[in-house]
């Protein structure tokens, strides 16, 4: 039961306290549903939750023991949640004579909205319609409803698969995905749930309003999302912004994540840079973590609904202790993997070698046989070590070991969390640890238990990344005016896509801080004018690819400008395309950069950079941020670059005018936000780095019609 393409949504606010009354609700009502409804098992437990439940049948005698009520007005006070087993056509009828109530919100299980089409969008258009002359929230339509753990709230069609109460609340626009995320919490030890929300259509209410409510709910401490696609991108960034400050993290598990079918073959930035991309950078701008399936999801959420906040660590350096060598070296492996540093400790080799024989690494530490002896010591030595942020201890008893042994190793490592203040993490080999570690870790807002080592290790990086997210500056950059295309006609490429002509691209970039280099255009039938030295390079102005078309001549001298001229114009007539030329000086460069702007996305403009020519295929590595972007967003993606030692200098070889660089992308972001809605896609391939700076010789601006 799930949306795959977003609709319009109302921009307007529905009354917060709206979704507060229908979130926590003090009264419920369930209309539609009798003894032999499959759904009523799901819901028999709200019975429970403190809150007054009433029901409304037509005919039933008795709905789960209670005597219901044949109509939703024959109930008298204010109604804060009506959860609806209904028809889509019935559930409509029931909203529009909720409008008339005192109703705070309404869950709709029904299908048949706006996801079947024409006849469906009008019934969701009255449902909508009805939602707001009542100022009502709505979870729905075409949705499983939502859970709270805590509160024993089931307005729910998904089966009870009764989660631990905890810390961690997911919103997710596919329901079966709340039954999965469920049942993975309940195969971990020390996992607890907050709230399940299924969004289904967000005819009134959307994802971005479930993550502002969960921002302010004390129960949750940290959030999941599970995203097929944003309806109001800036409402999300908005509220996430808002989670972070308040100390909550965020991870999301975009669903779809395949380019889009139809890419921009004519531009490099449009096929490189596809929706998932821009999800990537859009969440890590915003420091929202992301994963890839529930498991990893729940990996990254687990530990920090487990530590107290107080207690969480920017986790740079991490040491993994194991009872075996196999578990110490493949816990390097994921921990490199993960991006997280086992600093040598060279402090502690020569205690190390002196108390366990044959032993010369020191992080990771394969305790062998002798490290229950030496227990103790060696839990004080590594968890009380100042150059580590957190500990990793990785135990190797069955998940029914009860033995003294086993409690002592487990009661040490709780001691010496408490005494250091500092997070310690305990995980099996595989799969879940003994059980008296589940019974006695994970609460005291110290240590956490991991599931698996690669599980564990997520949940440490997870932490630290959110911890130093929380230390960058995520101010957004103002808003900018918007600006109409530039007036054609324009040129086209072979699939008909329309194109700004080489001359308008460049003067816009020029307006926005982006040098380019010299350049004279030559149209048909006009005579050569060049006021720049050369050798030059002389091609065809107005098509995408020119190179292959064999339109590009190179160290042409002046006195060859009119036969490569000549050349070109014959080359144009041979494939049907303009015949306009532009001449430019030979530029002797060191490096090159791709610069883009991707508008395609759903979440609005994006800024891309990479490394230019033919590297930029090859090592298949764009970076971005959403467009406009601040000179802080600008540095934090030069960052990005760092590893591949070309850009910030390497041996002798001088960086490539990073902060020229910051400059042209916070340019190059003004205009992307300010050309949002007619640029498709803008290229600047290559950036050239010279010894005196940046400068763009060619530029591919594709438009939307």
């Amino acid at each position: 039961m799930t949306v795959t393409q977003p609709s319009p949504i109302s921009e307007r606010d529905f009354p917060r306290d709206a979704l507060e009354r229908l979130m926590n609700p003090s009264t419920v009502v369930i209309v539609g549903l009798s003894d032999s409804s499959a759904t009523a098992p799901f819901v028999r437990r709200t019975l429970g939750s403190g809150a007054a439940v009433h029901f409304v049948h037509p005919k039933a005698e008795t709905v789960l023991g209670r005597i219901p009520y044949r109509s939703i007005r024959d109930i008298d006070g204010p109604i804060d949640a009506v959860l609806s087993l209904m028809s889509a056509e019935r559930t409509v009828a029931l909203a529009e004579e909720c409008a008339g109530l005192d109703v705070g919100g309404m869950v709709v299980y029904a299908a048949g909205f706006s996801e079947l089409g024409d006849n469906g969008a009008a019934l969701q258009s009255r449902l909508v319609a009805a939602a707001d002359s009542g100022g009502m929230a709505l979870v729905g339509p075409n949705s499983l409803g939502y859970i709270s753990v805590p509160r024993s709230l089931n307005l729910t069609a998904s089966a009870d698969y009764r989660p631990q109460p905890g810390g961690i609340s997911v919103i997710s626009h596919s329901g079966a995905m709340i039954g999965g995320v469920a049942i993975e919490a309940n195969r971990r030890t020390g996992v607890g749930i907050s709230r399940l929300i299924s969004a289904g259509n967000e005819a009134v209410t959307d994802i971005a309003d479930f993550l502002d409510f969960l921002v302010d709910d004390d129960e949750t401490v940290s959030i999941g999302l599970v995203v097929e696609g944003l309806r109001r991108p800036e409402k999300f960034f908005a509220a996430a912004r808002r989670a972070r400050a308040a100390g909550k993290p965020v991870v999301v598990l975009k669903l779809g994540r395949s380019n889009r079918t139809q890419q921009m073959a004519a531009s490099h930035t449009g096929a490189l840079a596809g929706d998932s991309w821009a999800y990537d950078v859009a969440c890590a701008q915003a420091g929202i973590q992301l994963a890839h399936d529930i498991e990893e999801m729940v990996d990254r959420l687990s530990l920090v609904s487990q530590i107290a906040p107080a207690k969480w660590a920017d986790v740079r350096n991490i040491a993994v202790v194991a009872g075996t060598g196999g578990f110490a070296s493949l816990g390097y492996d994921l921990a490199e993997a993960e991006g997280l540093t086992l600093p040598p400790l060279d402090d502690l080799a020569e205690w190390v070698r002196e108390t366990i024989p044959g032993i010369n690494i020191t992080n990771p530490l394969d305790t062998t046989g002798f490290g229950a002896t030496f227990w103790a010591d060696i839990v004080e030595k590594y968890v009380g070590h100042p150059d580590l942020d957190a500990v990793l201890f990785v135990n190797m008893w069955g998940e029914g070991d009860d033995s003294p042994v086993y409690r002592r190793l487990i009661d040490d490592c709780a001691r010496a969390a408490r005494r250091h203040g500092k997070p310690v993490a305990i995980a099996a080999g595989a799969g879940p640890v003994g059980r008296y570690a589940g019974e006695s870790l994970g609460v005291d807002g110290f240590t956490a238990i991991g599931q698996g080592l690669r599980g564990t290790l997520r949940g440490l990086k997870t932490m630290g990344s959110f911890v130093r997210d929380r230390e960058r500056d995520l101010t957004p950059a103002a808003p900018v005016e918007r600006i109409p295309a530039p007036a054609g006609p324009y040129p086209q490429t072979k699939d008909g896509r329309s194109f700004l002509p080489f001359s308008t691209a460049a003067a816009l970039l020029q307006q926005h801080g982006v040098p380019m280099s010299q350049y004279s255009v030559v149209a048909p039938d006009e005579g050569i004018t060049v006021d720049f030295e050369g050798p030059y390079a002389v091609k065809l102005a107005d098509v995408p690819h020119r190179t292959e078309m064999g339109a590009v001549a190179l160290n042409v001298t002046r006195a060859g400008l009119e036969e490569a001229v000549a050349r070109m114009r014959a080359i144009a007539a041979d494939h049907g395309t303009s015949e306009v030329v532009v001449i430019q000086p030979m530029t002797t460069a060191r490096g090159e950069l791709l610069l883009g702007i991707e508008g395609g996305s759903e979440l609005g403009p994006m800024v891309a950079l990479g490394i230019g020519g033919i590297l930029v295929e090859l090592l298949g590595r764009v970076g971005g941020r959403p467009a406009p972007l601040t000179r802080a967003d600008a540095h934090s993606l030069i960052e990005e670059f760092r590893d591949l030692k070309l850009m910030h200098g390497y041996r002798a070889a001088q960086p490539w005018h990073l902060e020229q660089l910051a400059d042209l992308l916070v340019g190059l972001g003004r205009l992307a936000a300010a050309g949002r809605d007619w640029i498709d896609s803008f290229d600047i391939n290559p950036l050239l780095v010279t010894d005196t700076g940046l400068v763009a010789v060619d530029a591919l601006c594709l438009i939307r019609s």
